[in-house]
Formats: C-alpha cells, structure tokens, sequence
C-alpha cells in the first residue's frame, strides 16, 4: 500500500465552507458574508487554513471574479501598481464587487502597504481585499484599521475529527497502543494542520498508524534540560540543539513545551527560580509564532535559563 500517491493534504484540502475547520462563530459569519463585507484580514499561525478559507470564500460563497497574488514573493511597490491597481480599476463581468487575495501579505514592504491602503479606499465600489498574515505585527496599523481581523484558529476537537475523518477514509489502522501517541502528537502540533497532515501521511506508510516522534522530542528535551542544569556552556547547548533538529522534527514549539513539563516538575530548582524560568518558556513560546528564525528564538531562552539559574 503507497500512503504517498496522493498526498494527503492535498487531497483533503477543503473545497466548501463545510470542508474547513472553523469555530462556529467563524462559520456562521464566512457562510452569510456578500460582497457588501468589509476588507477582510486573516491572521494566525502557519496551517491553520488561512488562504484555503480565502479561496472558498471567492469561489464558493461569494462565486466572484478574483485575482490571487501570492505577496511574499510579489512583495514590491510594482505589483501594486501593475497588479492591485489595474485589476481594482475595472467593473467585473456579473455587476458584483471583485476580490483581491494578498495571500501572506506580511510578506509585502512598508511602501507597498503604505499604497495599498490608498488603493483599498479609492476602489472601494469595485473591490473588496482578503489579506492572509502570519504575522499581524508586520503589517501596518493603517491596513489593520482598514480590515476586519479574523484569528482563524480553529477548535482542538474539531482538528481531532478532521483527523480520524482522514485517517478512516484512507482505511489506516490505529491500533490501541498509538491512539494515546495520536492525540498528543496532535496536541503538541497544534494548530498547524497541513504540519499534522503531512506527518501522519507519512507515520502511515505501511497501512498502520505508528508515531515515534513524540518520544525522541521528550528524550531530546531532557538532555536539554540535564545540560541547563549541569551548567553546560551557552556554545555546546546551542551546538547540540542545531545538530539534534532532524531528531525532534526542528518543532520548537513542542521542544519547549517539553522543557515546560520537565522545569515544573522538578525539585533540583528552586520555586522562585523555577517560576522565573517558566514565564520565559512561556514568553518564547509566545515569541515563536513572530520570529523568522525560530533557532535564534530557542538559543535566546537558554541564555535566559541560564542566567536565571
């Protein structure tokens, strides 16, 4: 049996505002919306659906002429003008309003943001925006003012069943040993759902769901942690930590939250000490949904461990 011939997150991309996972708030609003709706911003996390509900929306609630950028490789003044601009000026085929989708537009400069708040007033009659951001901090108040915000997160339990939806279509037996592994590899990677589509396509190769990597995360973080407090120097913990990325899947998310457990459940650290460290573990977990380089992100809290211990 080939689990890779089709590829799952692909396959089981939402076509239909019943497809996607949504709150229910989200839900009922996205299936009412026309093309009287303000500018729309969608913001959150990597995976979680973003540009899928963008298209859904343009072809199957809305059913509507549209133009779809892609505006962190088309980031510049130009595509604004050439693009954004000649699009807007125009009336669509039907008489309904036409759409432009700046998917990842936190990926557009200061200037093109600068010019398109401009071009969103002045076609309003013509045209509504969708931006998609992962990270709202970068796009400029301006533009938020401008947009209604939507943290598109989607609800734990509602990503569970699309999950067990995938897994018993493909006909993958989950045996009673790994439904446990199952569920907490899907709490430790939520929210990012095309990140959890993808792994267990692959932990399904065989026909038979089996997960592994949550115990090399939880053996990672506590050579981690037994090298924070042996005193271990800066440079050999940031060294082990790049050269260990393949062994906990490079998701820092999960290797700090495993540093989390380990920190507030041991005795060789002091309670005010240990809170200290907790609340910077919880701060940089918070920090690696906006940073770049998440690495960089990681080897700032050991510096902050450190020093606290």
């Amino acid at each position: 049996m080939n689990k890779y011939r089709d590829l799952w997150v692909n396959k089981y991309s939402p076509k239909t505002i019943q497809d996607i996972v949504l709150s229910k708030d989200n839900r009922n609003f996205f299936s009412k919306i026309n093309d009287d709706t303000p500018h729309m911003l969608f913001h959150g996390s990597p995976g979680i659906g973003k540009t899928a509900l963008s298209k859904i929306l343009v072809n199957d609630v809305l059913k509507c002429q549209y133009l779809y950028i892609n505006a962190s490789d088309e980031n510049g003044v130009d595509t604004i003008r050439n693009k954004v601009i000649s699009f807007s000026q125009t009336s669509s085929f039907d008489g309904k309003k036409k759409v432009i989708i700046l998917d990842e537009a936190d990926g557009l400069s200061v200037d093109s943001q600068r010019i398109l708040r401009n071009v969103m007033e002045e076609y309003a009659s013509t045209t509504r925006f969708i931006l998609t951001a992962n990270y709202i901090n970068r796009i400029i108040e301006p533009l938020c003012s401008r947009c209604l915000l939507f943290n598109v997160l989607p609800e734990l339990d509602d990503v569970i069943k699309r999950v067990c939806f995938i897994l018993k279509s493909e006909n993958v037996k989950v045996e009673d040993n790994q439904k446990e592994k199952l569920l907490t590899y899907i709490e430790n990677n939520f929210p990012d759902m095309r990140r959890i589509i993808n792994d267990l396509q692959m932990f399904s190769i065989t026909g038979s769901l089996v997960i592994n990597g949550t115990d090399k995360v939880k053996n990672f973080a506590q050579t981690v942690f037994d090298n924070l407090i042996k005193k271990t120097s800066d440079v050999e913990i940031r060294k082990l930590i790049i050269e260990s990325e393949k062994t906990f899947g490079s998701n820092y998310q999960s290797l700090m939250r495993e540093l989390f457990e380990l920190f507030f459940l041991t005795d060789l650290v002091k309670d005010e000490k240990k809170k200290s460290v907790l609340l910077e573990i919880g701060e940089h977990m918070y920090r690696d949904n906006l940073v770049i380089d998440h690495e960089i992100n990681m080897f700032c809290l050991i510096l902050n461990i450190k020093k606290t211990l």
